[in-house]
């Protein structure tokens, strides 16, 4: 996954409100860090965006 879509992609999912960015970006990175994960990829995305309850 590019960086811009990433980053497209969190947007999206957060309309841009900057709480909900940070929230999700750490959400993204506890997801990363618990399974080892050295590159972004859509799984950890979708998942902090589940487990946040964003975007339903």
């Amino acid at each position: 996954m590019t960086k811009a879509y990433a980053t497209a992609t969190m947007v999206r999912i957060t309309g841009g409100n900057f709480r909900l960015v940070d929230r999700l970006l750490t959400q993204i990175t506890s997801i990363q860090t618990l399974n080892e994960l050295d590159t972004l990829a859509p799984e950890p995305i979708d998942a902090a965006r589940e487990a946040l309850l964003i975007d339903h």
